[in-house]
């Protein structure tokens, strides 16, 4: 908690300059899709969420590299690190975008679907309920470690996946923690809405990102060796940059 609240305080402004381009990289997918919703067709709000994940998984991942740094106290100015972030994972973003917008599209219409069943009186099963919540917290599990790994790895969506779904059994706890605090908070967007724009425009995935990061981190941290790979990387650059500036000085 204390470590949390001194990150906000630090990089307040960054984090929200940040979440207001991942805002805005999201704007696309969230009016597709609702277009889709309100044709109450599935096959629509599925496509329009894989169009709209192009331009939501880049931004998203832009997200997590400003967080990440911050948690890593990585000095630089924000825009300068969110547009290289940006650049740098767009390719490796584009095809996780797209899954994690069609998974949480779908999350959102069995939601949908199940309450507005209840509304009108038909009770659609303990079976598809428990199917329901299963798909919100496994899902987002998986995605609590998905996006950090996009952004601080190198390597296929297929490997990342197949490392998420390690962690997820290894770090249960964590894992499970994550996932819960993603779910409480953009369901609190949603049943706040149209206020819910409000939060999401001034809290909206920073704040989510920044609680996730700061539960999974060490554990990536520990399968990975992120921070010793980034001294390594920071070692390397500062003793080549010596080496060049020794040789300019002989010449």
């Amino acid at each position: 908690v204390g470590r949390f609240f001194e990150l906000v305080g630090r990089d307040m402004s960054s984090m929200f300059l940040a979440n207001l381009l991942t805002c805005i990289g999201f704007l696309p997918v969230i009016c597709l899709v609702y277009i889709g919703f309100l044709m109450n067709n599935l096959t629509v709000m599925i496509v329009s969420a894989i169009a709209g994940g192009i331009l939501a998984g880049p931004a998203l991942a832009g997200m997590y590299d400003t967080v990440l740094r911050a948690l890593r106290d990585e000095a630089g100015y924000w825009w300068t690190t969110y547009r290289r972030a940006f650049r740098q994972n767009f390719k490796a973003s584009i095809l996780p975008g797209m899954l994690y917008c069609v998974v949480v599209t779908v999350q959102i219409f069995l939601v949908y679907f199940c309450f507005n069943m209840l509304y009108h009186g038909t009770n659609v099963g303990v079976g598809m309920w428990v199917a329901t919540v299963l798909n919100l917290i496994l899902f987002h599990m998986l995605f609590s470690y998905m996006w950090p790994q996009i952004v601080l790895l190198d390597q296929p969506l297929g490997q990342t996946l197949k490392n998420s779904v390690n962690c997820m059994i290894a770090f249960l706890p964590h894992a499970l923690a994550a996932a819960l605090v993603t779910i409480l908070f953009w369901g609190l967007v949603i049943l706040c809405m149209p206020l819910g724009l409000l939060l999401m425009l001034v809290f909206g995935f920073w704040f989510q990102v920044e609680i996730t990061s700061q539960i999974v981190y060490g554990d990536l941290d520990r399968v990975f060796h992120i921070e010793e790979n980034i001294r390594k990387l920071h070692d390397a650059e500062y003793e080549a940059e010596m080496a060049s500036e020794r040789s300019d000085g002989e010449e």
